[in-house]
């Protein structure tokens, strides 16, 4: 677009005097126009057709973005400016492409990708993970594959970046079957400890049942089988109340902005005991005990409480008669 004519159009988003419709998002109400953003999207075309509350009403809620977000995507779609779009964080270049997703506006999908394609060498790890965690979310095998190889490359050279911590489960899972083989099996075995610790995971010892991780045999056919039991809980209100069998979270998932009455009133949900002892006991099964040293075995999962003595007794078993070979 000619410089003249995309300082025209943002001029448009400065002043409300032509708007003919207008984008509530949150506390903010967005004056548009309707014929850009109907060529631009055929969300919005569609969304302002005859027929519609919308196209009535001429107004329209969103809720899966921010007025701050927003306010960027609408610059773009009338001014088409890639030099001011290329200053954004990459932060919000995925949310700004996320929106060209949702909304169908191919151009800023292309251009959002470009910037990641220019950017994308020098790109710290932290951001790195960023656009691992979206190109999950998208589904988009080929970005994914690009990622992986700085991601394992990278992961050696580096201390454990804290945002690792942020992922979500699903990708945190799929990011420590990425570093295998970059980093030693305590590194990973310690960040599953800490991911469970981050999210507050809990579950009853008394009530868990037999884990079993890489061949282990089954439980003894005479022993009766107990269910796993995970209990929804944030820990005690007095520190010193705090038991052995409290050590994981039944939720491996974030828990957000929770004051203290929310912690009270959080429904006990049976269908998340599944799914969180599952998931608990899938990342753990990613470890391959048997490749630590005895001692880095004793200090890390060792000392945990989330295996069994029975667990660690035959770890240290095998890596003890693999070291005396």
């Amino acid at each position: 677009m000619e410089n003249w004519l995309a300082c025209s159009y943002k001029k448009l988003t400065e002043e409300d005097d032509f708007a003919d419709c207008w984008i509530i998002v949150g506390a903010r109400k967005f004056g548009c126009h309707r014929v850009i953003l109907g060529v631009a999207s055929e969300f919005f075309k569609r969304a302002f057709q005859p027929g519609f509350a919308e196209a009535k009403k001429r107004e329209l809620n969103l809720t899966d973005v921010t007025p701050d977000i927003f306010e960027k995507f609408r610059l773009y779609v009338y001014a088409y400016d890639k030099k001011t779009l290329n200053s954004y964080s990459n932060s919000d270049i995925i949310k700004l492409k996320e929106c060209a997703n949702m909304w169908m506006v191919e151009p800023l999908k292309m251009a959002c990708d470009e910037i990641f394609r220019i950017r994308f060498p020098q790109m710290s790890y932290p951001d790195l993970l960023l656009y691992f965690e979206h190109a999950h979310h998208v589904h988009d095998q080929n970005l994914i594959d690009v990622i992986v190889l700085f991601l394992k490359k990278k992961i050696s050279m580096l201390s454990i970046p804290e945002e690792i911590y942020e992922l979500g489960s699903d990708v945190f899972r799929e990011f420590l079957m990425v570093i295998k083989g970059s980093v030693t099996e305590r590194v990973r075995y310690d960040m599953v400890q800490k991911y469970v610790g981050v999210y507050g995971f809990v579950l009853n010892l008394s009530d868990l049942n037999k884990w079993e991780f890489h061949g282990l045999s089954n439980q003894s056919e005479t022993k009766p089988a107990v269910k796993i039991a995970p209990v929804f809980k944030f820990g005690p209100s007095n520190p010193s109340e705090k038991t052995a069998d409290d050590y994981a979270n039944p939720n491996p998932f974030k828990v957000e902005k929770l004051n203290s009455t929310e912690r009270n009133s959080i429904p006990f949900d049976p269908r998340a005991k599944k799914i969180n002892s599952e998931y608990v006991k899938n990342i753990l099964g990613l470890i391959e005990y048997t490749k630590m040293t005895a001692n880095e075995f004793f200090e890390g999962p060792g000392k945990s409480k989330m295996m069994t003595f029975e667990d660690k007794f035959n770890f240290m078993y095998k890596i003890a008669t693999r070291s005396s070979i």
